[in-house]
């Protein structure tokens, strides 16, 4: 399988065999030129001994994230599936955020959405990995994202994971205190670790900060086999990004466009 990650701040491919993981290469995701895509796509096919034509499912970063990195990271996919005539899983990155971080009965996947705003999640993760989804994916700011949380969780503990998580640390660690929640910090997760053994339950009362996971190719990986025993891979064609909010060239659009008079 051929994984890639081109929705966060670190691109990442990864392949493997089953759950068996062959190679990993990392780039900078904010440089996500299709061409870099490509050349990182080919050093972990040359690093695992394996050639495109071998491959026999892809998986994705479908969304949220960066929109010029999902588009190369879906497109190259996309052309590579359609040609070889192969299945392809597009995973929601949230999902790949919370299974990094690990086992929680209620993590808060977070990621960076641009203008102080972010991409976030409520998910569920099992020890097996397995990810169930608690509410739905949505674009929003700090303030909105913390009483939100505050407001669904009630009295039960919560994990926050993922990038924009970290970002807001110190503010998530202010509304825990003023909530009456224990608040704690992990240390920062070695890079490379590949699958999430660490099993835990979310405390009542509790919030806390999990270890910084950026490397999610391979968790995604993990995501798109889950999805093709269930039979949830696609073809080329049919592979979508999720959004979950308009692009920046839409919005401009939008506020552009004249206002409809009533007749």
């Amino acid at each position: 399988m051929l994984s890639v990650d081109t929705a966060t701040e670190t691109r990442s491919v990864a392949v493997s065999r089953g759950s068996r993981l062959l190679a990993l290469e990392v780039g900078e995701g904010r440089n996500t030129h299709s061409a870099n895509v490509l050349s990182e796509i080919d050093a972990a096919l040359r690093l695992a001994g394996v050639s495109l034509r071998e491959i026999e499912l892809y998986a994705v970063a479908a969304g949220p994230g960066s929109f010029t990195g999902l588009r190369a990271g879906l497109a190259t996919l996309k052309a590579f599936a359609a040609t070889f005539e192969r299945p392809v899983v597009g995973v929601q990155t949230l999902h790949g955020v919370a299974r990094a971080a690990g086992a929680y009965e209620k993590i808060l996947a977070a990621i960076p959405a641009g203008r102080g705003e972010v991409f976030a999640q409520l998910l569920s993760v099992s020890k097996e990995g397995r990810v169930r989804e608690l509410d739905e994916a949505a674009h929003v700011s700090p303030e909105r994202l913390l009483e939100r949380v505050a407001a669904e969780t009630g009295a039960g503990g919560v994990v926050w994971a993922g990038s924009g998580s970290l970002i807001l640390a110190e503010s998530i660690a202010e509304r825990a205190r003023l909530e009456g929640f224990d608040w704690k910090e992990d240390s920062e997760e070695p890079l490379g670790e590949e699958s999430p053994e660490r099993e835990a339950r979310s405390a009542p009362r509790s919030w806390r900060l999990a270890r910084t996971q950026k490397i999610l190719a391979a968790h995604l990986s993990a995501l798109a086999l889950d999805a093709l025993g269930e039979g949830r891979a696609s073809n080329a064609q049919d592979l979508r990004a999720i959004y979950v909010r308009p692009s920046d060239v839409e919005i401009k659009e939008q506020c552009l466009a004249p206002s409809k008079q009533p007749s």
